[in-house]
């Protein structure tokens, strides 16, 4: 149990393996709907602000270049994504959203409440409300510090 004479090493190394465990859970899950964690970020994205060039996506997901653009190949290959001329500045290219993969997104992110609903299922609802605020407060600060 973590308490206030609990290393920060200690700390750091278990968020390291929840989020590794959590990721390792969600993607064997996903594997029978071909999409993976990493994909979610980009489908998800595209959803929420439709088309965008790849560099946005890069800032929006603090994800390189070359990983970006190996996953938006992944996506156009399976149809979930496209990439389209910009129809303002016709030297770049936007990323959009497909039905499928709206259709994609949606069935993945079913899979991946349910995955969360089992990784949590230890924890009581008040429990889980106060993992959600603790790690909430953790992230906006770390994400200040980046």
């Amino acid at each position: 149990m973590t308490d206030a004479a609990t290393p920060n090493a200690e700390i750091g190394g278990q968020l390291f393996l929840a989020h590794r465990y959590a990721r390792l859970a969600g993607n064997k899950a996903l594997r029978e709907h071909h999409v993976e964690l990493r994909h979610l970020g980009v489908l998800g994205a595209l959803a929420e602000t439709g088309p965008v060039s790849q560099r946005a996506l890069v800032d929006r997901l603090q994800l390189d270049k070359s990983s970006m653009v190996l996953i938006i190949d992944e996506l156009e290959r399976q149809g979930l994504a496209e990439r389209r001329r910009n129809e303002r500045d016709r030297r770049s290219y936007d990323v959009h959203l497909t039905a499928a993969g709206r259709d994609r997104l949606a069935t993945a992110e079913r899979v991946t409440e349910q995955v969360m609903a089992e990784l949590l299922a230890p924890l009581s609802t008040a429990d889980r409300e106060r993992l959600h605020e603790l790690l909430g407060r953790f992230i906006e600060h770390a994400a200040s510090r980046a």
